[in-house]
């Protein structure tokens, strides 16, 4: 944690982009204190908060739809701080009710099946953004841990289903999946893409993280690539600190221009991860290419001292309010229909 004189509550402690927008457009599935991290997140001041909903492990289209009904009724259940969103104007809307928007996303395609009608029904649904595949081979393309040395890329099905992303408005995500999967989806889509929670391979090598290609490849689409706050992706074994998130920043700035930067933090609490590592039988390493327990995060509550080191470091205030929301607004608009 950044010291306490460092680390405004709330994004309205951050001078001139204290009425912007706050989004991140990753926050992993929560299966405890779920209530407890909304809050935390509508104190801090976000404005949306994507939750994930279902990935390439564990769950049929019926299982899938339930979760979503359930989650759905849970949101519509706590009007006063929350909203389910569907458009740009409704996260703006959420934004000037003082509530926090909610919308959905998947990482993978399983949930897909081999039908693809889900894909309308689910957007329809609120799910704005689904990975091609989450680590390993699925029926669309090849994950990003499998991809190391047998990356097929996009399979035929795998084509129809971003063929049908960019005609309801689903949002092409490439995040964890493979190099070759990754630029045939962005080679294809007619749409602009984003890696929704990736960093630079070029700080730190680890398959997760995306090459300059890569990065370059999803700006060219006009895409986005949202900032990751986990440690063991930037090579930090015990904390994330707002230097090591600027470190990205700063690089991703140099390659692509900060218009092509958002923030997708990933974070977890300490219990959610445990809940994670039980998940796959502690054989974290092969399956999510995470290493033991305890892993490092970066708070979503430093996120306003983070914005502030940007504009002290010389980032316009444009700058800044894009790589805090408005970029990721930008792509939204354009996608979703």
């Amino acid at each position: 944690m950044a010291h306490a004189e460092q680390t405004p509550s709330s994004l309205a402690q951050v001078g001139p982009v204290a009425d912007g927008i706050l989004c991140d457009i990753l926050w992993g599935p929560c299966p405890v204190h779920r209530e407890a991290e909304l809050a935390a997140r509508h104190a801090t001041g976000y404005s949306l908060v994507s939750l994930s909903m279902a990935g390439d492990e564990g769950a049929s289209p019926a299982e899938i739809y339930a979760y979503l009904a359930k989650m759905r009724y849970y949101v519509s259940n706590n009007p006063d701080t929350m909203v389910l969103v569907d458009t740009v104007a409704d996260i703006r809307q959420a934004k000037k009710d003082g509530k926090l928007g909610i919308n959905f996303h998947f990482q993978g395609s399983e949930p897909v099946g081999r039908n693809l009608a889900n894909i309308e029904a689910y957007y329809k649904l609120g799910v704005r953004w689904m990975l091609m595949a989450y680590n390993f081979q699925n029926n669309v393309g090849t994950g990003c841990l499998e991809g190391e040395t047998n990356d097929i890329g996009l399979s035929a099905f795998g084509r129809d289903v971003v063929a049908e992303m960019n005609r309801v408005g689903m949002l092409v995500d490439c995040t964890h999946s493979g190099h070759r999967t990754t630029m045939d989806a962005m080679e294809l889509s007619t749409a602009p893409c984003i890696f929704s929670h990736s960093n630079p391979r070029a700080l730190f090598d680890h398959p997760r993280n995306i090459r300059d290609d890569q990065i370059k490849a999803c700006a060219a689409t006009g895409g986005v690539i949202g900032v990751n706050g986990v440690g063991q992706f930037m090579g930090e074994k015990t904390r994330v600190t707002i230097d090591h998130m600027l470190r990205h920043i700063d690089y991703l700035a140099e390659k692509v221009g900060p218009r092509h930067i958002a923030l997708g933090l990933d974070y977890m609490t300490p219990l959610h991860c445990q809940v994670l590592y039980d998940f796959y039988g502690g054989n974290v390493s092969a399956k999510i290419g995470m290493p033991e327990l305890p892993w490092a995060f970066f708070d979503p509550a430093e996120v306003p001292a983070l914005l502030n080191r940007l504009l002290d470091k010389g980032y316009s205030v444009e700058d800044v309010r894009g790589i805090a929301g408005e970029n990721f607004l930008r792509v939204a608009e354009q996608v979703w229909k």
